[in-house]
């Protein structure tokens, strides 16, 4: 972040630097036709080595035009040149602290007379063809071509008019290569001076006439021709006027820049034009409309400069807000992460009772996507519609789906108008009370049964030796004493029968060994004879005696007793129960079988769940199923179960037999 903010600021300068370094290069361009780095290069003193040069040259000789007013022409008074340019020219003498002469000539001869080396410099148009025999100072002034015609030609009312058109124009000017170049049909004579030229405009032997606007509009003046004459509304180019030095004198062009830019700082030019009031636009840049530019530049540049410090500042508060946003999103996945970690059900409402939040555990028990969740009313979602949202801050329980939940509602501090719903799944709680009272009373039930089976069996022997006694110290019995010691003997066996059962069933024992099946059952179906016999069930057992099962017996009587059991609860008065036995393929089936009430079928799915019961309440736990389904578990058996209501119910078991 610290990194990144150096470089923004970094940037920022660069480009404050980048405009500044802009507006004001575009300020020295727009007065002075320089940029900054040229501008700075002039703006030195003169080197030895340039003072040195002007100094050995002594005089340095100016050619110029010598009849282009109000540049440079003869005074018909006096006789002296004048002009704009020999006033420009004096400046630039004294700039130089040299002595510049005048040496006025035909312009063609003017200009071959520079490029011979004969005179130093001459001031006109720079053009391509030119630069191969002259060099060129920067720009002292602009110049506009324009085209003129007798006010009674109507052939020529534009620049574009000109082609097929006799075109007068001053030996030597610039016009003719660019009317060459430009509007080849046209036919270009070429005159000595611009009075020839305006002379034979008016005699008609030419069609028009293109030369520098300010001489042109001086001779109009001077002649009093303006109304013979009609100038073309659009100039035909308007260029830079440069100093051209010979080709053998590069230095000077150096020099003469110098005091270019030293005429151009003290505005020299735009003072000399107000004198040659003949120039119809400045042949300098206004400098009043270039520092308003230049300001204006500024102003932008500080309204820049805000806008780029602000666009800074919110870049950076923006980042600095994704980076909270960020974090914030992190710690709400971690918190998610959190919240749908944990195996209690976790729900948040809003004020009007709608889902904001909710945790994993909750949809996974659901089956259900979370999105689809959120937003809906909770007494729309199964096992909420069961809760009671009333009850703050207090456990509370409820049963969905035969399972206990205990359940516990907060209001959020943050807002509070938010619910949070704890949920907590304590059915194997219940199941383990539960179990573990069952066993603490089946533990009791044994130690009970233990001592009575002594107490009893004590008795049962003394019956069943002195009816031993009897029978022998008696030969001579009737039928109904005889009747009266088989029936006692009868009885004893049985009673020890049911007391050795009754151990059987209270002693824990969790080893594997081989137990005759039919037998067993059997002993087991002796435990309930109370009750088969109190609703005069008549109980089949079909089982061979040779099958034998590996197995815990303690699990196997379990599993039996509580099928036996709800059978028994099952069917009617005098009704049937079937427990048949048989192997296949090294499996074991045992099928309980009755003729009951059965079971309907939207029930089936829940008959093995904790607590589900059909029965009236207090005529059962909902536990047998239960305990039979996890029994089963523990000894590697498969139960399935078929039933039509009205019709009975019949349990298949399926054991892998395994020998030992």
């Amino acid at each position: 972040m610290h990194n990144s903010k150096k470089q923004w600021i970094f940037l920022m300068i660069l480009i404050s630097s980048s405009v500044i370094t802009f507006a004001v290069n575009q300020f020295i361009k727009t007065v002075y036709d320089l940029n900054i780095y040229e501008y700075i290069k002039y703006s030195q003193d003169f080197s030895t080595e340039e003072t040195e040069y002007l100094d050995e040259k002594g005089v340095l000789y100016y050619c110029t035009d010598n009849n282009a007013p109000p540049f440079s022409f003869q005074d018909k008074y006096t006789g002296r040149y004048k002009g704009f340019i020999l006033d420009y020219v004096s400046a630039l003498s004294i700039e130089l602290n040299t002595q510049i002469e005048f040496v006025p000539k035909i312009w063609e001869e003017a200009v071959q007379s520079v490029v011979s080396g004969e005179s130093d410099m001459i001031e006109l148009f720079k053009s391509k063809e030119r630069e191969e025999y002259l060099s060129f100072t920067k720009s002292i002034y602009k110049l506009r071509a324009i085209v003129i015609t007798r006010s009674d030609n109507n052939e020529i009312t534009n620049i574009s008019d000109i082609n097929g058109h006799k075109i007068a124009i001053e030996a030597g000017d610039y016009a003719a290569s660019y009317t060459a170049n430009n509007m080849p049909d046209a036919e270009i004579i070429t005159t000595v001076d611009y009075l020839e030229a305006i002379n034979k405009l008016l005699r008609g032997e030419v069609d028009a006439i293109i030369g520098d606007e300010p001489i042109i509009i001086y001779f109009m003046g001077d002649l009093s021709i303006e109304d013979k004459i009609n100038i073309l509304s659009e100039p035909l180019y308007e260029l830079d006027i440069c100093i051209g030095v010979t080709k053998s004198k590069p230095e000077l062009v150096n020099i003469l820049n110098k005091a270019i830019l030293d005429l151009k700082k003290s505005d020299f030019a735009p003072k000399i034009q107000q004198k040659w009031f003949g120039l119809s636009t400045p042949v300098h840049k206004d400098r009043l409309n270039a520092q308003v530019m230049f300001l204006l530049i500024i102003v932008l540049l500080f309204l820049a400069a805000i806008a780029g410090w602000i666009s800074i500042w919110t870049y950076f508060l923006k980042k600095q807000v994704k980076k909270r946003t960020i974090e914030l999103t992190k710690s709400k996945n971690d918190l998610q992460l959190t919240f749908d970690a944990l195996s209690d059900f976790l729900i948040v409402l809003d004020k009007y009772g709608r889902i904001e939040y909710i945790n994993k555990s909750f949809t996974d028990m659901l089956h259900k996507n979370k999105y689809d969740l959120i937003g809906c009313s909770y007494n729309n979602i199964p096992l909420l519609d069961t809760i009671d949202i009333k009850l703050i801050n207090k456990v509370s329980e409820t049963v969905f789906n035969g399972r206990h939940y205990n359940y516990y509602i907060t209001v959020l501090e943050s807002e509070k108008n938010r619910l949070l719903i704890s949920i907590e799944d304590n059915t194997n709680e219940i199941i383990s009370r539960t179990q573990l009272l069952q066993q603490n009373k089946m533990i009791a039930v044994g130690q009970l049964a233990s001592g009575l089976a002594h107490e009893i069996r004590n008795p049962l022997g003394i019956i069943r030796n002195y009816s031993y006694v009897l029978k022998s110290r008696m030969p001579y019995r009737d039928e109904l004493m005889d009747k009266a010691l088989t029936s006692i003997e009868s009885a004893v066996l049985r009673a020890s029968k049911m007391v050795e059962n009754l151990l059987n069933f209270s002693r824990k024992n969790d080893d594997i060994k081989c137990i005759p099946l039919k037998k067993t059952i059997n002993d087991i179906i002796a435990l309930e004879k109370e009750s088969i016999t109190a609703k005069n069930v008549n109980v089949t057992v079909i089982c061979d005696d040779s099958i034998e099962f590996y197995t815990r017996l303690e699990s196997l009587t379990h599993i039996i007793l509580n099928l036996l059991s709800n059978g028994i609860d099952a069917v009617s008065y005098g009704g049937t129960i079937t427990i048949s036995c048989s192997t296949c393929r090294n499996y074991l089936y045992i099928i309980f079988k009755d003729d009951g009430q059965g079971i309907e079928k939207h029930n089936l799915e829940h008959i093995f769940n904790p607590f589900f019961t059909t029965k009236n309440v207090g005529n059962g736990t909902g536990l047998g199923l239960f305990i039979v389904y996890n029994e089963l578990s523990k000894i590697n058996g498969e139960i399935s179960v078929e039933s039509r209501a009205g019709e009975g119910t019949e349990f298949k078991l399926k054991f892998k037999l395994e020998e030992k």
